[in-house]
């Protein structure tokens, strides 16, 4: 008989449990209102979790979404313009 243990162990299946941020701690990464991310998150506006009726939770993924949605591009380049001097009077 072979001593090989078939029983399948379901901790080895498990992935390890996401970061997650309440709101406070969200804010303090985006140095930030906490009042500014609890009215981004119940508008709709950010995702998050909802947990309760108080309760908001932010996971990495959150975070990293949020920080794409807010990235911001540069205005195009503007020709510089020629400065005309006015007539004397």
């Amino acid at each position: 008989m072979d001593n090989i243990d078939h029983a399948t162990d379901e901790t080895d299946l498990r992935q390890p449990a996401p970061r997650v941020y309440t709101v406070n701690q969200l804010a303090d990464i985006l140095q930030i209102d906490p009042r500014a991310v609890r009215t981004k998150a119940k508008a709709g506006t950010w995702p998050h979790l909802d947990l309760g009726p108080k309760t908001i939770r932010f996971t990495d993924n959150h975070l990293n979404t949020i920080l794409a949605s807010a990235e911001a591009t540069p205005p195009p380049e503007r020709p510089a313009r020629r400065r005309t001097r006015r007539p004397s009077l």
